[in-house]
């Protein structure tokens, strides 16, 4: 009965080997016929869990013709891959695509990935025209993953420094976490002691084989503090958590203090940043044999000394290659041949990004390269080419400590220029001086930057006087002395216009008066011979004209009332008529005297006697204002010579002293 089992049992095996052979060749004859060829591959194979991975794949035509349609690709999920195209390969052609695809969980479950490709081809059944007809078809391409399922493994590395640290001073502890295992981590969280700080570090992924770190810092006060931490993180959807022992920060006066500066905050990959380490000693023991060391930079400086009561400087260049940040752990041994440790705080050197970098370029030119006066003009002209892949702000230069010019901004690949008048102020000691100038603006550190230009030489030499020629002769000008034309008039002038004005109106009136005087004397002349004539037209005619002498004989004219006639000669008749003659001459006078008397009677007497006493009284006045016109006017006359005598030496004295 058994051996009847166990043949059976045989007979079944048989039967199924049989089976798989079957099928295993019929699947080997229809990859055979399949016209295209597939090939897959995958970054990673093995998995943690669900995740990104970047999937190629090759489509190549091995049939004996093209491809009768396009060929197209599809997602595990059935969805079309559309940047691989719907290509129609001719023979021997092939077309690839590479792209990601984001692991489930049920392919992880599954162990494999399926992509799937669609083509057509002449293998369907034959037509009426006795040819195979089109066909469709969908084949499935799989890669196996690996679920790798088990605990993750992370190692920790605590590092505290200093271990002794005194009031006020640094403390930085920090974590090293290394993925040992096969599965990446993620979501990292360090909670610290709340003595050192109050708020958890956190990492957000490690992948297998790579360490990341975390730095707590905090300030010693006057007791120890303690450090401990618990690590949570997650692998493959679980949660894991790891503890840190905890461990004493000791509290205590250390004479050996560290500081470290770097003269910038960072730069571009390759750019290199100057250290300095200052140590002071300030205890009355030496340390010797002092040893600096970095976790980035390792051993720093070995085998210093610092003495009793002195401060050292120690400098070193670090290239720079990623953003770090260095903390010196110093240790040294006190003349006593007691071991001390301390360290300086934590100092963040920045990598820049290098299409972020700043490069200006500065030029510099003047006009002249010499000057023969000191101080000397001399106009620069600088110009500033932003040569950097940014655009550059607030670009100011300077030289020395004045800021000549400012620009708002230059645009990548363009220049701006400026032009500044300077006074080369050169002392009597020097021949030559050198200016040069500095163009500084602000990086995204937001650190100074400064660009010098070249330099530009300016030479002080004395200038040569030019020979003189002899002079040319000329006659002496006349000497004048020109009025000056805002020299205000003297006062006394207005008074001697004034008076010279006075005299005028004076004169006139004199003028006037004589004038009117000569006018009276005329008029008394006419009257007078008016009256005159009239007296002789009243008189009557005589035999001669003196009446109180008995004229001689034949020597007068006989006067007629008609008139005067001819000397008649005597005749011996006339003498009797001499008597007669007499009294007619009488008469003759008595008549006249009447006549005279009517003429010029009591009233004309007396009239012409007030004329005359008037006129003289006014020719009096008359002559005693022209007299006190004159002597006025001959004493303005000298006080308007007096002036103008003082007027002129005053200006021959200004004249001299203008020489």
């Amino acid at each position: 009965m058994l051996r009847h089992n166990m043949n059976r049992k045989h007979l079944f095996l048989a039967l199924a080997l049989g089976i798989v052979l079957v099928l295993l060749c019929a699947s080997m004859a229809l990859a055979a016929d399949r016209p295209i060829k597939v090939s897959m591959e995958l970054s990673k194979y093995k998995l943690s869990g669900p995740e990104t991975v970047t999937v190629s794949i090759t489509v190549t035509n091995v049939g004996d013709g093209d491809m009768p349609a396009p060929v197209t690709l599809y997602y595990p999920d059935g969805s079309k891959v559309e940047d691989f195209g719907s290509p129609t390969l001719s023979v021997g052609k092939s077309k690839r695509w590479t792209g990601d695809w984001a692991v489930t969980q049920e392919e992880l479950d599954e162990g494999k990935i399926a992509f799937s490709v669609k083509y057509s081809a002449y293998d369907g059944p034959i037509g009426e025209d006795g040819e195979p007809t089109l066909k469709a078809h969908k084949v499935n391409y799989t890669k196996n993953i690996t679920n790798l399922g088990k605990d993750p493994q992370i190692t920790v590395n605590r590092i505290i420094v200093p271990t002794t640290a005194q009031k006020d001073q640094e403390i930085s502890v920090t974590y090293e976490v290394t993925n040992s295992g096969d599965v990446e981590v993620n979501s990292v969280n360090i909670k610290e002691n709340a003595a050192v700080s109050a708020k958890s570090g956190t990492i957000n992924s490690i992948a297998v084989g790579a360490t990341e770190s975390y730095t707590f810092t905090t300030t010693m006060g006057k007791k120890d503090i303690t450090s401990a931490a618990t690590i949570s993180y997650k692998a493959g959807g679980k949660g894991y958590t790891k503890k840190v022992d905890a461990t004493t920060i000791k509290y205590g006066e250390v004479k050996l203090n560290a500081t470290l500066k770097a003269d910038k905050k960072g730069g571009a990959p390759g750019d290199t940043v100057k250290l300095t380490l200052t140590l002071k000693n300030s205890g009355t023991l030496d340390f010797t044999n002092i040893t600096v060391t970095d976790p980035v930079l390792g051993t720093v400086f070995e085998g210093l000394e610092v003495k009793a009561g002195k401060t050292e400087n120690f400098e070193k260049d670090v290239t720079v290659t990623e953003t770090q940040d260095l903390q010196f752990t110093v240790k040294a041994d006190e003349s006593t041949g007691k071991g001390v440790e301390t360290a300086t705080g934590r100092l963040k050197i920045t990598a820049m990004d290098p299409t972020q970098v700043i490069a200006l370029r500065v030029e510099a030119s003047a006009d002249r390269d010499t000057i023969y006066k000191r101080p000397g003009e001399v106009r620069f002209f600088v110009t500033v080419h932003n040569d950097s892949a940014v655009e550059v702000k607030n670009v100011t230069v300077r030289s020395g400590d004045v800021t000549l010019y400012t620009f708002d901004s230059i645009p990548v690949g363009k220049s701006s220029s400026f032009v500044r008048d300077i006074n080369a102020n050169l002392t009597d000691k020097m021949q030559s001086g050198t200016f040069r100038f500095v163009a500084s603006c602000r990086d995204q550190l937001d650190q100074t930057l400064q660009f010098e230009s070249n330099d530009v030489v300016i030479n002080y030499v004395e200038q040569t006087p030019v020979p003189e020629e002899p002079p040319l002769v000329t006659p002496p000008k006349p000497a004048s002395e020109p009025m000056p034309t805002d020299q205000p008039e003297p006062e006394w002038l207005d008074q001697a216009e004034t008076i010279a004005d006075g005299a005028k109106w004076i004169f006139a009136a004199v003028a006037g008066i004589l004038l009117i005087l000569l006018l009276i004397g005329a008029v008394r002349r006419g009257k007078s011979r008016s009256e005159s004539k009239k007296a002789m037209d009243h008189l009557e005619g005589a035999n001669y004209r003196d009446y109180s002498a008995v004229p001689k004989r034949g020597q007068r004219s006989e006067i007629s009332n008609g008139g005067t006639t001819e000397d008649k000669p005597a005749a011996e008749d006339d003498k009797p008529e001499v008597k007669e003659e007499v009294e007619n001459t009488v008469q003759s006078s008595e008549l006249m005297a009447e006549t005279l008397r009517r003429l010029y009677s009591d009233k004309a007497e007396e009239t012409a006697e007030a004329v005359t006493e008037a006129v003289e009284e006014k020719a009096e006045a008359a002559a005693e204002a022209a007299e006190t016109a004159a002597a006025d006017a001959a004493e303005a006359a000298q006080e308007v010579k007096s002036a103008a005598e003082e007027t002129g030496g005053a200006r021959r004295r200004r004249g001299r002293k203008q020489e």
